[in-house]
């Protein structure tokens, strides 16, 4: 359904959405940096090889997954709040660690160590966010819900990597100093502002048939293991943003840090332009059929990268790139909400992020093990990925079809 603006502006400015879309804001300005110039930190200062790097992105994200499920009890149970400041408490402290180690030029393992430790916490952030957005949301809203909050994520994510890539031509570790005191930033935000009780939408039933907590209930509600898994093999290619990409501009198209980080904001400045356009003109298309599409955009705009070269090409290919991504990213979690019983929304996206956790580390290890092979010439690497995005596509339309959207919400 469309949302007019005002209807826009009603939504965001409940207090659970302002609160999660204004620390997004604050989260993606600082953590872009650090997530885009970690890898260079590692390739270019410590002499990390990319298989390495790629390793340690893997670790980190498989060491997220026990905790991570466990939490999404914690969420439904305690409360998104309480969980979302004790997290924040225990990752400043890690940025802060970090940070000195950075510094400090320190032993690589310790550095590593701290990474580890701090992305469990960062997902179980984000799943909290999720659960509030959509505790402050009926169904009808919650594509625009989430729309807004990403809109503010990716306009931090305009803003942060053009600042990070200035940054790091002082010093690789004033970027992570500034994670930090951003991370303690957005704790005073959530004490302060996020208040306890979320809004129960007056058409919203709960699924009072288990209230139990269960970490494996949502692992056996078929139609949304079949989203998850589909989408989580989705992630092996949609993954190759990130670490594989930032390599491949730095090796193939010799882009500076400054040049990488402009094409990041490039990426927040059309989110942020576009996302309620796109939500505008696909407002009758289904959920499921704008994941597909948006993958579609994406693997072409991959698949582009071996054949043109230059600053102007790489523009216009990001900008590809993030239409891809607007037509994806707002659905998602949207499917996840709706399959969700209304007092398991924290299990469910857990347990989502469990599922994609357990196939999105391959992807940088993925992108890395074919930016070693292809060395010689980087271009190469695309056409595995494309061949491989296009076999997922077809095999899985069988699948979606299978599918059956159960909406508890209606």
């Amino acid at each position: 359904m469309e949302q007019s603006g005002n209807q826009t502006i009603s939504i965001f400015r409940r207090n659970g959405i302002a609160v999660v879309a204004s620390n997004q804001f604050i989260r993606v300005f600082a953590r872009s940096q650090m997530w885009i110039f970690l890898p260079l930190y590692l390739l270019v200062i410590r002499h990390v090889p990319y298989l390495i790097i790629g390793f340690v992105v893997f670790l980190m994200a498989i060491s997220s997954l026990p905790l991570t499920l466990v939490a999404g009890g914690l969420i439904d149970k305690r409360g998104a709040r309480s969980v979302i400041i004790i997290s924040n408490i225990f990752l400043g402290l890690l940025l802060l660690s970090l940070t000195l180690l950075i510094f400090e030029n320190s032993n690589l393992y310790l550095i590593y160590l701290v990474l580890i430790l701090s992305e469990p916490l960062m997902n179980i952030i984000g799943a909290a966010d999720n659960v509030i957005v959509s505790d402050n949301s009926t169904v009808s809203e919650r594509n625009s819900a989430f729309s807004i909050v990403r809109i503010l994520q990716n306009l931090g994510f305009s803003l942060g990597p053009a600042i990070g890539g200035f940054i790091a031509g002082i010093g690789y570790g004033y970027i992570f100093l500034l994670t930090t005191v951003f991370s303690f930033s957005e704790l005073f935000i959530y004490a302060k502002f996020l208040k306890k009780q979320q809004i129960k939408r007056e058409n919203e039933k709960e699924d009072s048939v288990n209230m139990k907590p269960d970490i494996f209930k949502a692992f056996k509600d078929r139609p949304f293991f079949i989203v998850a898994i589909l989408i989580s093999l989705f992630y092996l290619i949609l993954g190759q943003w990130g670490t594989t990409l930032t390599f491949f501009w730095k090796g193939f198209d010799s882009m500076t840090d400054f040049d990488i980080g402009l094409l990041y904001s490039v990426n927040g400045v059309v989110v942020t332009l576009g996302q309620l356009p796109i939500n505008r003109l696909l407002k009758k298309m289904e959920d499921i059929t704008r994941i597909n599409l948006g993958y579609i955009v994406y693997l072409f705009s991959f698949s582009l990268l071996p054949f043109f070269r230059g600053f102007t090409f790489l523009v216009l290919d990001t900008i590809l790139i993030t239409m891809g991504e607007n037509i994806v990213s707002p659905s998602i979690n949207t499917v996840i909400s709706r399959i969700a019983p209304v007092n398991k929304r924290g299990q469910y996206f857990t347990s989502f992020q469990v599922l994609s956790g357990m196939v999105t580390p391959i992807a940088p290890v993925l992108g890395t093990f074919f930016l070693t092979i292809f060395s010689a010439d980087l271009g190469l690497i695309w056409y595995p990925f494309t061949i491989i995005g296009t076999i997922f596509f077809l095999s899985f339309i069988p699948l979606w079809k299978k599918v059956n959207m159960r909406e508890h919400n209606n």
